[in-house]
C-alpha cells in the first residue's frame, strides 16, 4: 500500500513532466545546452557561489521556480563552507536539479517508498564531471584549472585566487556542469518510455 501512494503522488507526475517537456520542447538539446552553459558561467563569474550559479542557470533554462531549492544550496559553495574538500558547487546544482524532477518527495519519504529514480541520472552527471575534471571534489576542480588548491580560509590563498582570475577559470567549470545537467535533464524529459 505504502509503494502505490509514494508514485500516485509523487510531485512529479507524468503530466507534469509533459509539462516540463513542452516548456523546453521548442529548443533542440544543443541550443539547452548552451543555455546552460551560458548563463552558468555568466551567474559564476557575476554572483558567484558555485552551487547556486550553477542551480540557477538549470532553473532558468527548465521553468523552475522554488527559492527554497535555491537557498538551500548556498552554502555548499567551495567544496562545502569553503573548505574545498568536498563535491564541486556545479555538481551540487546539477545533482540538486536533477533531484528536483525525479528524486524522492517528502510524502515518499514518510511512506518509506524506494524511489530511487534520480540515482541513475546523477551518476551519469558525476562520471561525466569525473571524466571532464578528473575528480568531483572543489580541489580536483582547482587543480585541473589552476594546477594547484587553494584555502578560501587563508587570505593569502585567497589573494592568489583573485590574481589567477579564479572566478574567471570557476565560471567554465560551472558553465560546463550546468551543461552536462541540462543534457540529461533535457534526455529523461524526453524518454518515451516513461
Amino acid at each position: 500500500m505504502a509503494g502505490s501512494i509514494g508514485y500516485k503522488n509523487h510531485l512529479f507526475s507524468k503530466e507534469i513532466k509533459m509539462e516540463f517537456k513542452s516548456s523546453v520542447s521548442m529548443r533542440t538539446r544543443e541550443e539547452v545546452i548552451e543555455q546552460a552553459y551560458g548563463l552558468g558561467y555568466a551567474y559564476e563569474k557575476t554572483a558567484h557561489y558555485c552551487p547556486q550559479a550553477s542551480l540557477a542557470a538549470l532553473m532558468d533554462v527548465f521553468g523552475i521556480r522554488s527559492d527554497i531549492l535555491f537557498r538551500s544550496l548556498f552554502a555548499f559553495h567551495g567544496g562545502g563552507g569553503n573548505r574545498g574538500i568536498g563535491m564541486c558547487g556545479a555538481l551540487v546544482g546539477g545533482i540538486a536539479a536533477i533531484s528536483f524532477f525525479y528524486g524522492r518527495s517528502r510524502q515518499e519519504f514518510d511512506f518509506a517508498v524506494q524511489n530511487t529514480r534520480a540515482t541513475e541520472p546523477a551518476k551519469r552527471l558525476i562520471d561525466r564531471f569525473e571524466k571532464e575534471f578528473g575528480g568531483i571534489r572543489c580541489r580536483d576542480c582547482q587543480q585541473k584549472m589552476f594546477g594547484r588548491e587553494f584555502d578560501f580560509w587563508n587570505a593569502e590563498d585567497q589573494r592568489a585566487f583573485e590574481e589567477e582570475q579564479g572566478h574567471e577559470k570557476c565560471a567554465e567549470v560551472v558553465g560546463k556542469g550546468a551543461s552536462l545537467a541540462a543534457g540529461i535533464i533535457w534526455d529523461e524529459l524526453h524518454k518515451t518510455n516513461v
